[in-house]
């Protein structure tokens, strides 16, 4: 079953994007972003792939918040979680720096076991 970007984009929580100081140097070391399921249970396995303007941002580099547990996407793409409606997935991007101010963009793409691969992408102002 196909579901339309249009409609996965409401997983995103608008106005949630915002630069983050990783090591408390008081410098932005990264962004992190929210989800929010609004369309449906299902269950996620597999890798999660994310791009910022356009750049694949590596694997180790992205931290996904889900329940209390804070795992890096390789470490996720072992295992299948399921995300009931109401369920929030906070990802982090450990870019090494934060974003400009404006407009960013965000793709993401991931697995799950009932749609297969789907993905979505995003714009949003840095807060």
């Amino acid at each position: 079953m196909f579901v339309p970007r249009s409609i996965l984009r409401q997983l995103y929580v608008k106005g949630s994007l915002e630069n983050v100081d990783l090591d408390g140097d008081g410098q932005p070391e990264g962004v992190r972003f929210k989800l929010r399921n609004t369309l449906g249970g299902g269950t996620i396995r597999g890798s999660l792939r994310v791009k910022v303007d356009g750049e694949e941002v590596k694997p180790d580099k992205i931290v996904i918040e889900f329940k209390g547990e804070k795992l890096r996407a390789p470490e996720a793409a072992n295992r299948a979680f399921y995300v009931a409606v109401g369920d929030e997935i906070m990802i982090t991007l450990e870019l090494g720096r934060g974003l400009s101010p404006g407009e960013h963009r965000i793709d993401i793409e991931f697995m799950t076991q009932e749609l297969g691969s789907v993905g979505f992408d995003f714009t949003d102002t840095v807060r």
